[in-house]
């Protein structure tokens, strides 16, 4: 992937609200626009979503009014914030996935339904604690709707798959079984939502592994059988991205890398849309045929 030269695309001095970081946006086509769903953390640490928009998928032009976004009585009784979102397009419809931090609980996995990004429904339950990383697949497989999802504990964690008919009641979840390699053998989990292609469900993830000094992250790519996704077709040896930039190494969360959404630009292009270093919002550009490539090679 090539870094874009703009890197960092948005910051958090180039937002209209006061804030300490600007990341792990979720990114989507609407209206034939870019959209990304920014996750912002102001000077109390406490998380809020922006939209912003973009006709070239760089410049984009920044909300400053935060998206209302309705509680669950359970949040309302507790307590929360939601972070990292993914946004999943189906008929017609919007799916966001997104972290829920329950004061006392833990994490859980959240979702919520718009058609407008302006009025948000949350679905009716959140997962089970200890849970993250949830990434909804964009049609429905074999008459049920699937993600990918990462239960784990404080030291590891790895993906799983999950099946729902109705996105309320999921189950018949299986891990993934993604080969380790020294750069994610601690933990690894979902990136971007899955691309259909001829060769299979192309899968942007992201993973982690100890070094002297920090926990690194960095971007794998792989592919997933089309008709039983739990299943992995190929996955690149090698990294796609990692920590390399200044924007990258030098942050809230040194040496991080990590996406929750890719737009694909048209001619087989494909923009994904990272957070460097837990801090920023970056841009890194490459093709569907060369993460193919790179899954089977």
């Amino acid at each position: 992937m090539i870094r874009h030269p703009k890197n960092p695309i948005i910051a958090p001095k180039d937002m209209p609200v006061e804030c300490s970081a600007v990341f792990n946006a979720g990114a989507v086509r609407f209206h034939g626009k870019f959209l990304l769903l920014l996750r912002v953390e102001d000077h109390a640490r406490q998380v809020i979503f922006h939209t912003a928009t973009s006709d070239d998928g760089v410049s984009f032009d920044i909300n400053p009014e935060p998206i209302d976004y309705p509680l669950r009585a359970i949040e309302k009784t507790y307590g929360s914030y939601r972070f990292d979102p993914r946004i999943t397009p189906i008929d017609g419809a919007f799916y966001i996935c997104h972290a829920v931090w329950i004061t006392g609980l833990g994490c859980m996995i959240g979702m919520a339904r718009t058609e407008d990004f302006v009025h948000f429904e949350p679905t009716p339950s959140l997962s089970l604690p200890h849970n993250r990383n949830a990434v909804l697949f964009p049609e429905k497989i074999n008459g049920l709707y699937a993600r990918l999802e990462r239960p784990q504990d404080s030291d590891s964690g790895r993906i799983w798959i999950n099946y729902s008919p109705d996105l309320r009641y999921w189950g018949d979840a299986k891990p993934l079984d993604i080969p380790t390699h020294v750069w994610s053998w601690r933990k690894n989990g979902g990136g971007a939502v899955p691309i259909r292609t001829s060769e299979g469900w192309l899968t942007i993830y992201h993973a982690t592994a100890k070094t002297a000094s920090s926990e690194n992250y960095y971007l794998g790519v792989m592919l997933l059988d089309l008709e039983d996704p739990s299943k992995v077709l190929h996955a690149s040896r090698k990294f796609i991205l990692h920590p390399q930039e200044i924007y990258e190494c030098v942050g809230q969360v040194p040496n991080v890398v990590f996406t929750c959404g890719a737009v694909e630009t048209g001619n087989g292009g494909l923009n994904v849309y990272y957070a460097g270093a837990d801090t920023c919002v970056c841009l890194a550009q490459t093709t569907i045929p060369e993460l193919i490539a790179a899954c089977k090679e």
